[in-house]
């Protein structure tokens, strides 16, 4: 599933009150920033694909993306 899916399926409204916390690449999972689920500054993240999910609360959802591959693209 990529980001832009998770964000469509939950609610893109910018004033909604539902978080999305991105984990930062290759540190713990305990070190993320929160956005919400509408924001615009989501928008460089929305093609990645999520290797890891979890409801941390009703309304904030943590992610893993997976930074070094996007669909049909790889570092090769």
């Amino acid at each position: 599933m990529k980001l832009i899916d998770l964000i469509a399926v939950i609610d893109d409204d910018p004033e909604s009150d539902i978080k999305i916390q991105i984990c930062h690449p290759g540190r713990s999972w305990e070190d993320y920033d929160t956005f919400n689920a509408g924001s615009k500054l989501l928008k460089p993240f929305y093609d990645l694909e999520i290797s890891c999910l979890s409801a941390i609360e009703t309304d904030v959802i943590r992610v893993d993306l997976n930074f070094d591959k996007k669909e049909g693209k790889t570092d090769e």
